[in-house]
């Protein structure tokens, strides 16, 4: 599974430059709660949402 069309939030559009469009996530990790403090902690950026595929 992977995350997709990542929202990221960001103060300034030149943030977005190193942040990945999408991430794969690991096996076994399913609950969103769990999938979203993933994303923010594998790039140490907040997003306001996402989409699993």
């Amino acid at each position: 599974m992977k995350a997709i069309h990542i929202q990221w939030d960001v103060d300034e559009p030149d943030e977005l430059e190193g942040l990945p469009a999408e991430i794969q996530i690991p096996d076994g990790m399913e609950d969103e709660d769990e999938i979203s403090d993933y994303l923010s902690d594998v790039t140490g950026f907040c997003h306001r949402g996402f989409q699993l595929v």
